[in-house]
């Protein structure tokens, strides 16, 4: 794409920072300049030539202001392409704007125009460069005498999308739920949730109001039981400290309890069937933040107020996004949702590379293994045995921790218990190292992505040992 110099611009800023100079330098280079009215007389107080967007378009500006920048005149200005006739012909008293220059008022505030000259510009970005921030400026300035490239006028449009983005979401938070508290006392917290779906818009029936962290752990603790149905998953910290299926939300639940007590104490319990009373009476044995799930029996909702303070929650399940978002430091990193794959991460799809093939028991626990390993944070080796987790270690710096950690929580679980387990690694194993730990614990079976240096090594480690090894081909880190 070409370099393009820009010949008409359009200022409406709440912040004036630099935008004096920056004025004085489209002057400099013969750039006809267009002011919504504030920032208008601003400029013509500060010696800079320019029209105002009521002079342009010959209507006041309305409402007290509310209304300034919204007219065809000007959005047609900034979408038009200045190369096709057609357009520009429709441009009746305004060529083409190839530069806006905005920024919003901040919240409290609730900006309509601005938002809306920023997203034009930035869908005509291919002709238009949209400037949204001060330190921008220079950078804009000095491609003034030879024009911006297409790059730069891209990465404008980018940074200007994610300031709506912010900007929307800030007002949202306004309207949202405030928090006690977010992560820690000192931070603020707001939730913000779509609709009455999904655990952001789980109707709380009693106990005290959900924190920040609470949602996490119900969020995680969710995932997980919905991933195996008919399950119950422990939470805590964000880390799955048990998850099993049985024949009752109650059995459920001990078995998901007793993969490691401890962990379990003052954790989230997140139920994908119907508790009843049998099963809200294992949950009010132990301390326990949470409580959630698609329903309650009327007893069970009795059991569960004799322990005020247990918040319970009602959670309709609601369509995942296909994509998530997280914040770093200057940006966001965007991803397509990581999920299991019906074929992919199916057993009948792995490759068997040590040993023989498992039964139908084993098999099924190898899947339930693999499905709690791509939830849990990495590094992450799980034990699994009669569906329910044994041991599990994750959020571990180094696969040798992850497998060391299953394995110790596996043999207080019950030593015995370990005979016949199976194991799954939510990443590859770097060296025999891990494995020779579950091996030496009494694991049968394991999975795990392969893909290392040293398969070979860890192949020939499995041999060895007389045990099953199976490559899904894909992995599921989780950080």
């Amino acid at each position: 794409m070409q370099r393009r110099r820009v010949t008409r611009a359009l200022i409406s800023v709440s912040d004036k920072t630099g935008i004096v100079d920056l004025a004085q330098a489209l002057g400099a280079n013969d750039i006809e300049i267009i002011a919504s009215d504030g920032t208008a007389q601003f400029l013509r107080d500060n010696g800079v030539k320019l029209c105002s967007v009521s002079e342009i378009t010959g209507t006041p500006e309305l409402l007290g202001g509310k209304v300034k920048t919204l007219h065809p005149t000007i959005h047609g200005a900034i979408l038009a392409n200045p190369e096709n006739p057609d357009e520009v012909s429709q441009l009746t008293s305004l060529g083409p704007i190839d530069a806006v220059i905005v920024n919003l008022y901040p919240p409290p505030g609730f900006d309509i125009g601005g938002p809306a000259l920023v997203r034009a510009g930035a869908k005509n970005a291919e002709y238009v460069s949209v400037i949204t921030q001060p330190v921008q400026y220079q950078e804009f300035i000095a491609s003034l005498s030879e024009g911006s490239s297409f790059g730069q006028r891209q990465e404008w449009a980018r940074a200007a999308l994610l300031m709506t983005a912010e900007y929307d979401l800030q007002l949202a938070s306004q309207h949202g739920i405030a928090l006690r508290y977010g992560e820690n006392p000192h931070q603020s917290a707001t939730l913000v949730s779509h609709s009455s779906l999904g655990v952001a818009g789980a109707q709380l029936i009693q106990g005290k109001p959900m924190s920040f962290n609470n949602y996490l752990d119900v969020d995680a603790a969710w995932k997980l039981s919905n991933l195996n149905p008919e399950s119950v998953a422990l939470v805590k910290h964000g880390i799955p400290s048990g998850i099993a299926r049985a024949s009752s939300a109650a059995l459920s639940y001990l078995k998901a309890f007793s993969c490691d007590p401890i962990s379990a104490f003052g954790g989230v319990v997140a139920s994908s069937i119907l508790v009843d009373a049998e099963c809200a009476r294992e949950v009010v044995k132990n301390f326990t933040e949470v409580i959630a799930a698609p329903d309650f029996t009327t007893e069970a909702l009795t059991v569960f107020a004799t322990k005020t303070n247990l918040r319970v929650l009602k959670i309709s399940p609601a369509t995942t996004s296909s994509h998530e978002m997280r914040a770093i430091d200057g940006g966001y990193l965007r991803q397509e949702r990581d999920a299991l794959n019906s074929n992919s991460d199916s057993a009948s799809q792995w490759k068997l590379v040590a040993g023989k093939e498992c039964d139908a028991s084993q098999r099924a626990d190898l899947e339930f293994a693999w499905s709690v390993a791509s939830l849990a944070r990495s590094n992450a080796v799980v034990i699994v045995k009669e569906l329910s987790t044994i041991g599990i270690g994750a959020g571990n710096v180094n696969r040798l921790d992850a497998a060391r950690n299953a394995a110790e929580r596996a043999a207080h679980h019950s030593p015995s218990s370990l005979s016949g387990s199976v194991a799954a690694s939510d990443a590859f194993f770097p060296f025999p190292d891990a494995l020779h730990i579950l091996i030496a614990s009494g694991v049968s079976a394991v999975v795990q992505p392969g893909g290392s240096i040293n398969d070979d090594d860890v192949i020939q480690a499995a041999k060895s040992a007389g045990i099953t090894m199976y490559f899904s081909g894909i992995r599921h880190f989780s950080h």
